[in-house]
């Protein structure tokens, strides 16, 4: 139901009837110019909820499939539709992504795009869309248009750019003789990544500590928990920029302290990265930052 509106307004830009908007790039072919520049007349307009306006657009014959894979054929069955749409959501608002524009014949066009409904309580619902236009006496109208359910993004999908990491790493300060040896693995089922990391200084364990890394839904954000063998704890979130992960984290220590860092993760290539602490505070007063280390894939992992 949600790409009926988007594609309604469409049609009226190819043909020359819409709206001025702000204008595509230069480059940009003029049918999806113009489709482009009608949906977003179309944006400021759904809250009008005019059921026959909207259905004006279609064929007398023309069909629509929903996405739950109901068919209705005809205008009139359409604009049942659009109208029953409009009561169970009113108040909503419509955000459209044209994907492509294709001009099959003269009198055929076909686009391909996905859309985002908000409802006034602020939950989302998108989906896929497929329309295709034929021109009859001088005017495009929708011939055929079909929704899609928009592909779902599993916990592993989200934790992809992270995946990289998985196997073993080291960093070996040899002036003092100390040595971090990590491991990243997928949990089972891979809706998380957990990491289990040793600090030796020389034959002596000094520190053991484990970090899980999974898909904060709410956050929409890949968020860690870190915990270590004496009592501290913290956690955070990681936000990307190219091939740098920055985790910004608040902790408590063993004693109850409360402490705060940024830890920045640089990839280097497939087997090298850099790690470096910044912005280091225990209850509120500065500590010493952590120069930037480089880590090294362990050769056969």
């Amino acid at each position: 139901m949600k790409a009926i509106a988007s594609i309604i307004f469409a049609v009226s830009a190819l043909a020359g009837a819409c709206p001025s908007q702000t204008p595509a790039a230069p480059d940009t072919p003029p049918e999806k110019a113009a489709v482009i520049a009608a949906d977003r007349a179309y944006e400021a307009a759904y809250a009008k909820a005019d059921a026959k306006a909207l259905a004006d657009f279609f064929a007398e014959d023309a069909e629509y499939t929903t996405e739950e894979g109901n068919t209705y054929s005809g205008r009139a069955e359409i604009e049942a539709s659009i109208k029953a749409a409009f009561q169970s959501n009113k108040g909503a608002k419509l955000a459209i992504n044209v994907d492509s524009v294709k001009v099959l014949s003269p009198e055929v066009v076909l686009e391909k795009g996905s859309t985002v409904v908000t409802s006034k309580n602020g939950d989302t619902d998108g989906s896929l869309y497929t329309v295709i236009y034929t021109k009859k006496d001088g005017q495009w109208k929708i011939s055929n248009l079909v929704e899609t359910p928009l592909p779902t993004v599993s916990a592993h999908d989200h934790l992809a750019e992270l995946e990289w990491l998985v196997g073993k790493w080291e960093d070996t300060d040899k002036t003092d003789n100390v040595m971090v040896r990590s491991q990243y693995t997928w949990s089972r089922g891979g809706s998380f990544i957990t990491r289990n990391v040793t600090v030796k200084h020389g034959d002596d364990t000094t520190i053991e500590g484990w970090q899980i890394i999974g898909w904060d839904p709410v956050a929409e954000a890949i968020r860690s928990w870190i915990f270590d063998d004496e009592g501290g704890f913290s956690g955070g979130l990681f936000t990307r920029d190219g091939n740098r992960w920055l985790l910004r984290e608040t902790g408590v220590t063993p004693e109850g302290g409360r402490t705060s860092s940024d830890s920045i993760i640089t990839k280097l290539g497939a087997d090298k990265f850099t790690w470096e602490a910044t912005n280091r505070t225990l209850d509120g007063d500065p500590q010493p930052g952590v120069p930037r280390l480089e880590v090294n894939r362990v050769k056969g992992n």
